[in-house]
């Protein structure tokens, strides 16, 4: 089984929330929301994640040219 792809719940939300009656379309549009968050999180956490990885190795060759 596949994992579901946040981007599909989104979109998905975001379509049932345009044909939802009242209270259901403000919970769809705020699973869309949550999918959409949880994306661009992982994508800042992401880039964090190589960042902190590209200073660590330059940490490391700094600290072995000085010996």
């Amino acid at each position: 089984m596949t994992t579901p792809d946040p981007l599909h719940i989104a979109n998905a939300a975001q379509q049932m929330a345009r044909t939802a009656p009242g209270n259901d379309a403000v919970v769809f549009g705020r699973v869309a929301m949550v999918c959409m968050g949880l994306m661009a999180a992982a994508s800042v956490a992401q880039v964090f994640q190589s960042l902190l990885r590209d200073l660590n190795r330059r940490e490391k060759g700094s600290q072995g040219r000085c010996r």
